[in-house]
């Protein structure tokens, strides 16, 4: 694979997590209501801000799927994969609950230390 082809993939591939840590942080912070009690203008906007969570949840999964095809090795896969499994579980089971975000705050930080090793690894196949 040449120098640009290589350094193409890991890009797109790097911005495919971006994209999904991004929008998982917008339905978080979108649907932050679990000190009060809620009301009826707070659900129709958690409501939306879960389809956030569910398509960043989504792009978590596919990223890691892809970071699997492309060589990469077995830790950072899961480490990708990780908010989408965990943050998408705890949306799925209670959708009003802190503990989306506690998984947040653990697997965010380990994703983007899997793309920076990636990066840092210079878009090698590292297998």
């Amino acid at each position: 694979m040449s120098f640009v082809g290589r350094w193409a993939g890991t890009i797109a591939w790097a911005l495919l997590v971006l994209g999904s840590i991004a929008l998982i942080v917008i339905g978080l912070s979108r649907s932050m209501f679990f000190i009060w009690a809620p009301e009826p203008a707070l659900v129709k906007t958690a409501s939306i801000a879960s389809l956030y969570i569910h398509a960043g949840c989504v792009l978590s999964v596919t990223a890691a799927v892809l970071s699997h095809v492309r060589g990469n090795p077995v830790w950072v896969t899961i480490c990708v994969g990780l908010p989408g499994i965990l943050v998408g579980w705890a949306a799925w089971t209670n959708p009003f609950s802190l503990l989306r975000h506690l998984a947040a705050a653990v697997t965010v930080p380990l994703a983007l230390g899997g793309v920076a090793e990636v990066l840092w690894a210079r878009g090698y196949r590292q297998r």
